[in-house]
């Protein structure tokens, strides 16, 4: 056997920990197989819908998602959490404990909404609103002290714990301008008018830091714009 295992307190369970023997050291050999860890299944709703009425138009669309698969590397990340990644998945045994999980994709739940609402003298307002689950992690237990060096092992399965939700409202503010046969139009985008804050990133490691915020939404942000059409 090229490593054995060894057992680590996490919260009120132990985690199983390989560590490798010295002597099997540069003597890896890789089975070109299909196991059947690398299945993956998702199951979705969507709903969508609109309305139009003279002046005014709004469509909205909410969607209910659920994945479960195995992700090629260790971590949250779109490079990590994700089954066609080519990674440590079947080279290190320490990257296949709670392997399986939700991948980087599922946010669980989202809703978006849109509208238009033209007003008189060729002015337009139109408003995006956002709302979408947090991105799906593992806790990582550092494990030191291990022959072939410290390692980062999961904790629970990717997805039991998500980071905070993220939710925007976008107004764009729209006067057109027209002479002989050519448009001037006038805009003001004004994205994440509410200001939210919500936190996108954390810190994902076992210790005093856990669930440290490392990331936030960008801040409210104006763009103001002109563009000309013939």
């Amino acid at each position: 056997s090229k490593s054995f295992a060894k057992f680590v307190e996490c919260g009120n369970a132990y985690l199983a920990i390989y560590n490798r023997r010295p002597e099997m050291f540069a003597s890896d050999r890789y089975v070109l197989t299909n196991p059947d860890i690398s299945s993956a299944t998702m199951g979705s709703v969507v709903v969508s819908g609109e309305f139009t009425k003279k002046r005014v138009y709004l469509r909205i669309a909410g969607t209910v998602l659920l994945s479960a698969g195995a992700a090629g590397n260790r971590g949250y990340t779109a490079v990590e959490n994700d089954l066609a990644m080519t990674g440590e998945l079947f080279a290190d045994p320490n990257a296949a404990t709670y392997a399986r999980g939700q991948l980087f994709n599922d946010r669980m739940y989202t809703i978006k909404t849109l509208s238009v609402i033209t007003l008189p003298h060729d002015v337009r307002v139109g408003v995006i609103g956002r709302y979408q689950d947090g991105q799906p992690f593992s806790r990582m237990v550092i494990v030191p002290e291990l022959n072939q060096g410290a390692e980062a092992v999961r904790g629970f399965a990717t997805g039991r714990s998500r980071f905070t939700f993220r939710s925007t409202l976008d107004v764009r503010l729209q006067k057109r301008i027209a002479s002989r046969g050519a448009a001037l139009d006038l805009f003001l985008d004004t994205y994440n008018l509410l200001n939210r804050s919500n936190e996108v990133e954390e810190y994902v490691v076992t210790g005093p830091r856990f669930r440290e915020t490392t990331a936030v939404q960008p801040p409210r942000a104006f763009h103001l714009g002109a563009r000309v059409s013939f």
